[in-house]
């Protein structure tokens, strides 16, 4: 009776593990990340091709790196980078980019950045967190 007992907790607990996160609490994180693209490239004339295919980096980043933001923005913070890759075709130009976009807590998108580091991104999203 134990054992039978010990089981139904043990088959409960993996169920509600997989129901309450892991693989569907990302999701509101790539989507802010997909319309922030979509918004920063909103000519009707433009072509987006968008590739979200990595699970976000979460970490708790005070700041996130001034060099893509307006001059008149306020410092921000971040919960999470995501990693976007995208083509864009405008008339006969072709361009392919890696940026690491920045969402808040709040699952808003905050800001971007160039990904300098390309495969390596989940380091550089870590390297500007609260240590």
């Amino acid at each position: 009776m134990r054992t039978i007992m010990r089981r139904s907790i043990a088959l409960v607990s993996l169920a509600s593990l997989f129901a309450v996160g892991c693989g569907t609490s990302s999701q509101p994180d790539t989507d802010a990340a997909r319309e922030y693209i979509r918004s920063c490239y909103s000519n009707p004339a433009i072509t987006l091709d968008i590739t979200l295919d990595e699970e976000p980096e979460y970490a708790t980043i005070p700041k996130i790196p001034r060099d893509q933001l307006a001059k008149s923005a306020p410092d921000r913070s971040a919960a999470c980078g995501v990693r976007v890759r995208f083509t864009w075709r405008d008339e006969n130009r072709t361009t392919h980019d890696d940026w690491v976009v920045w969402v808040a807590s709040d699952h808003k998108a905050v800001g971007w950045s160039s990904n300098p580091d390309r495969d390596k991104w989940r380091q550089y999203v870590r390297s500007f967190a609260k240590k």
